[in-house]
């Protein structure tokens, strides 16, 4: 099934909820698009993957790279209703440290109120050298920044 993208606002907030599977090729690419396409005018985005059956490598370097991008822009993006299977791959690959994720579109809607601490990690990120998201030793080394920031903030 190809990947459906539909958004609406709340407010500042744009979500975008997925429905398919976000893989390489056209759906990785749509996304990545769609969302760069926001940038410039709504930096609060919400990524709703309830119905995301699955998402590869490619989908996953394309959720790493946008939330890089929100964050340069002074933005930030969130997931949401994230299911099982995606939620172990995001688990496994140790993104789960690097996004924000939330039950509900409505919890995720009220957090970009309440603030995050870890907006300044994001820069921490766009400042570490670039690398493969496999390289253990980068992926470590965020997860000790992000978790000293929030130690510290919180």
């Amino acid at each position: 099934m190809p990947l459906s993208l539909d958004a609406c606002a709340v407010g500042n907030v744009t979500i975008i909820r997925c429905t398919g599977r976000i893989v390489a090729g056209a759906d990785a690419d749509g996304l990545r698009r769609r969302v760069s396409a926001l940038l410039p005018d709504c930096r609060e985005i919400v990524l709703h993957l309830g119905n995301v059956a699955f998402v590869d490598s490619t989908g996953m370097g394309t959720l790493a790279r946008l939330l890089t991008s929100a964050r340069r822009c002074g933005g930030d993006l969130r997931l949401c209703n994230v299911g099982g299977e995606v939620l172990k791959v995001l688990q496994i690959t140790r993104l789960n440290t690097l996004f924000q994720i939330l039950q509900s579109e409505e919890d995720a809607v009220s957090s970009f109120s309440q603030g995050m601490p870890g907006r300044h990690a994001a820069r921490v990120l766009g400042s570490l050298k670039r690398g493969s998201l496999g390289n253990r030793s980068i992926t470590r080394s965020f997860s000790a920044m992000c978790f000293c920031e929030c130690f510290r903030l919180g």
